[in-house]
C-alpha cells in the first residue's frame, strides 16, 4: 500500500464541471479519496437559461460509470437529441434569415455535419469515392445526402431511435446546464466521502514546494486537500488566478469572444422539435440555435472589435423575430483558449477553467468527460510524480489542438466575404496542423488526426478511451469543407487502379438509400419519441 496515497481531493468550483468531476472521481476511484466541492453562490445557472450540446461518447463515458441509463438521465436533465449540426447561410452573403438562400448553382444554403458514422469501403472512406462519383459525372447529390443516412432524418424531423429506446443511428443530446448540475450534484453526494462546501473563494496557502495545501473561504474557512481540481470555470480562480499559470488567447483567431443569449419558449402549441443543433452565419458572426424541452436557447457569437452588443442583439432579434426593446437578452464574455499547462504542482483545471474554444462544435463537454478520463489514469500520490502531470499536459494539448483546427477550419473556409467580420476571419494564418490536414484533403487523402486513426477514435475494442480522442477525421472534415463548397483538387489517384474498389462502393451508395428510405417510413418525430420519453 502506497503511503503516500492522495486521501483528500478539494474541487473548487460547484456548477456542471465541478459536480461531474467530484462523481467521475468518486466512483472510478471507488470512494478510496474524500472529496470537498467548494460551490460559490451563483455557480448553477437558471433552470431553462443555458443549453449545452454534447458529442455521442458523453452518456458511454460519463453516466454509464454511475450506472444511470439514458432515460433517467434524460428526464432529469431535460434533454432532447442532437443527430448532427445544421449549417445554413454559412456560403451565401446577404441578411439575417433563419431559411436557407439559395446557393449560386441551384439547392439551399445549409448542410449537415452529422453526429453518424461514415461508411468506409474496402479500406477507403466513402468520401473518397463520392468525389470520384462527382467529377466522373455520376452524382450531383451533396456529399452529406450520399453518405450519411442521417440528413434525410433531419429534413423530417425524426428522432434518431424508435419509442421502444433502441438507437437507430449514432445520435448526441442537447442539455438543460443547470437540471444537469443538480441532477449530478444529487448522484455525487450519495457516494462515499463526498460532501458539499459553499463559500466564495478567497485564497490558497501553499508549501515550499509550490504545492497548494489548502485554499480559503471568504467567510475565513480553509479547506485542506492533497489534489485540487480547478472547476472554477472561466476564471480559473486557483490555475489562471492564484498560480498565474499563462492564458493563450484565442479569441482572435476565432474572432468570438463576446455572445448576446437569449431564451426562447415554444409557442402556445408545438408538434415539432429540431433533433439537430442549428449554427445560422449572419452578417457579424454567427448564432446557435439548441432545441430544449419547453423551448430553445439562443446566441449571437461575435468579436467585440467589430460589433456592439446592440447591434448582435438586433440580427438575434431579427433572426427569430423577438422584439429586442421588450430585453430577455443577456450579454456575455467569452474566454476563448487554453492556459498553457492544464496540470501545474497538485492543481489541475478542469473543464472550460481548462480552456474553451467556444459553441460552435460542442467541444466543451467533450473536454470535460475527456479529461476526467485522463485524470484518472494519471491520478498522482502526493509526490505528484511530474512524469503523470506532463503526461496529462501533453494529452490535453494535443486533443484541444487538434479539436482548435476543426473549428478554425468551419470560419476559414467559408466563403463569405460581405462584412467586416466574415472578411476579418480569414485574415490568421492557418495553424501547421490545419495546414497539413488541408494539404492531405486537396490531395484526395483522408483526413486523419495525427498519431490516430478512425477506428482508435470510435473504439473497436469498445474502450471508452478511445472514444474520448478528439479526432476530427474524413467524415467530419468532408462535412464541413464541402458543406462550404470546397471539394479536393482531384480524387486519390489510386482509385484508378481499382476499377472493382468503385463497384463494391456504388453497393455501399446503394445501401445508404435503402437505410434511409427504411428509416423515414419507420422512426417516429423527435417530438413524438420526446413526448413518449416524458410522459406526455
Amino acid at each position: 500500500m502506497n503511503s503516500r496515497r492522495i486521501e483528500k481531493v478539494v474541487v473548487l468550483g460547484g456548477g456542471a464541471d465541478g459536480w461531474m468531476t467530484a462523481a467521475h472521481l468518486a466512483r472510478a476511484l471507488r470512494g478510496t479519496v474524500g472529496i470537498t466541492v467548494l460551490e460559490a453562490p451563483g455557480d448553477a445557472p437558471v433552470p431553462g437559461a443555458v443549453g449545452m450540446a454534447t458529442l455521442p461518447p458523453f452518456h458511454r463515458c460519463f453516466f454509464d460509470l454511475l450506472g444511470v441509463n439514458e432515460d433517467e438521465w434524460m428526464r432529469a436533465c431535460g434533454a432532447t437529441f442532437r443527430t448532427a449540426t445544421r449549417f445554413v447561410n454559412w456560403r451565401t452573403e446577404g441578411p439575417c434569415s433563419p431559411l436557407p438562400r439559395e446557393l449560386p448553382g441551384g439547392g439551399p444554403d445549409h448542410f449537415y455535419h452529422s453526429t453518424g458514422l461514415l461508411p468506409d469501403c474496402d479500406g477507403l472512406p466513402l468520401s473518397s469515392y463520392w468525389l470520384l462519383r462527382t467529377r466522373e459525372g455520376r452524382t450531383t447529390e451533396p456529399f452529406d445526402y450520399a453518405c450519411f443516412r442521417e440528413p434525410p432524418l433531419m429534413d423530417a424531423r425524426l428522432a434518431p431511435r424508435w419509442l421502444d429506446g433502441r438507437a437507430a443511428t449514432r445520435y448526441a443530446w442537447h442539455l438543460d446546464a443547470a437540471l444537469l448540475t443538480g441532477f449530478v450534484r444529487r448522484l455525487a453526494l450519495r457516494e462515499p466521502g463526498v460532501r458539499a462546501v459553499e463559500g466564495g473563494f478567497a485564497g490558497a496557502e501553499r508549501d515550499g514546494r509550490g504545492f497548494v495545501t489548502a485554499v480559503r473561504t471568504d467567510d475565513g474557512r480553509r479547506w485542506e486537500g492533497d489534489l485540487f481540481v480547478d472547476c472554477s470555470g472561466s476564471a480559473a480562480a486557483l490555475l489562471g488566478g492564484e498560480l498565474a499559470e499563462p492564458f493563450l488567447d484565442l479569441s482572435g483567431e476565432l474572432l468570438c469572444d463576446r455572445a448576446v443569449v437569449a431564451r426562447v419558449p415554444h409557442a402556445d402549441r408545438s408538434d415539432t422539435v429540431d433533433p439537430y443543433t442549428s449554427a445560422v452565419a449572419v452578417p457579424s458572426g454567427w448564432v446557435w440555435r439548441t432545441p430544449l424541452r419547453a423551448g430553445f436557447t439562443t446566441g449571437h457569437v461575435h468579436h467585440s472589435a467589430l460589433t456592439t452588443p446592440e447591434e448582435a442583439v438586433a440580427e438575434l432579434g431579427a433572426l427569430w423575430g423577438a422584439d429586442a426593446a421588450r430585453g430577455g437578452f443577456d450579454v456575455v464574455g467569452l474566454r476563448v483558449g487554453r492556459v498553457r499547462r492544464a496540470w501545474v504542482g497538485n492543481v489541475v483545471a478542469v473543464g472550460t477553467a481548462a480552456g474553451s474554444l467556444g459553441p460552435l462544435q460542442p467541444t466543451d463537454s467533450h473536454f470535460l468527460v475527456a479529461a476526467l478520463h485522463r485524470l484518472v489514469t494519471h491520478f498522482p500520490d502526493r509526490d505528484v510524480d511530474p512524469a503523470l502531470a506532463d503526461g496529462y499536459n501533453r494529452d490535453t494539448e494535443e486533443v484541444f489542438e487538434e479539436s482548435r483546427d476543426f473549428v478554425r477550419a468551419h470560419l476559414a473556409f467559408a466563403p463569405r466575404t460581405d462584412t467586416a467580420f466574415w472578411r476579418a476571419v480569414k485574415e490568421p494564418e492557418l495553424p501547421a496542423g490545419l495546414r497539413r490536414k488541408t494539404a492531405d484533403y486537396r490531395a484526395g487523402l483522408p483526413v486523419v488526426a495525427a498519431a490516430t486513426d478512425e477506428a482508435a477514435y470510435y473504439g473497436a475494442a469498445g474502450r471508452p478511451e478511445a472514444e474520448l480522442r478528439t479526432v476530427w477525421t474524413d467524415g467530419h472534415y468532408y462535412s464541413i469543407l464541402t458543406g462550404l463548397g470546397t471539394e479536393p483538387a482531384r480524387p486519390l489517384p489510386a482509385l484508378a487502379h481499382h476499377v472493382q474498389r468503385a463497384a463494391a462502393a456504388d453497393e455501399v451508395f446503394t445501401a445508404v438509400k435503402r437505410q434511409q428510405r427504411i428509416l423515414l417510413d419507420t422512426l417516429p418525430t423527435a417530438y413524438e419519441c420526446l413526448k413518449h420519453l416524458y410522459g406526455g
